[in-house]
């Protein structure tokens, strides 16, 4: 029932109290096949993306676009450090846009920005 509904990474768990009727081995595989199939069906789902996190310095000048950007490239913002010459930020993205989000960076701050892969 998982494989048929393309789930991977997943536990189904079917329970059955026995009432006094006795199922024999098909009726048993029909009654937990078709319970698995029913809450795979109506269970909520969500994609497993690969996420990576990065950091790197902006100066001031910079952050507020390169945080505008960010978050339309859908990075999330873990932390910001204000300090005397610029912010020093540590986002989490979506792997597939790594790339992207480097050269995003990289061309906002006029290649100035050191981009280091976090290691968690």
């Amino acid at each position: 029932m998982i494989e048929g509904h393309g789930f991977d990474h997943t536990v189904v768990v079917v329970t059955r109290w026995f009432g006094g009727i006795k199922l024999g081995a098909g009726g048993l595989v029909r009654a937990y096949g078709g319970t698995a199939a029913e809450c795979l069906r109506t269970a909520p789902s969500r994609p497993i993306v690969p996420m990576v996190g990065l950091t790197f310095h902006c100066g001031f000048s910079d952050h507020a676009l390169i945080r505008a950007r960010l978050l339309a490239m859908d990075a999330t913002i873990d932390d910001e450090t204000f300090g005397a010459d610029g912010v020093d930020l540590r986002i989490t993205l979506p792997q597939a846009r790594e790339e992207e989000v480097r050269a995003r960076v990289t061309d906002i701050t006029r290649g100035q920005a050191i981009i280091r892969v976090v290691k968690s």
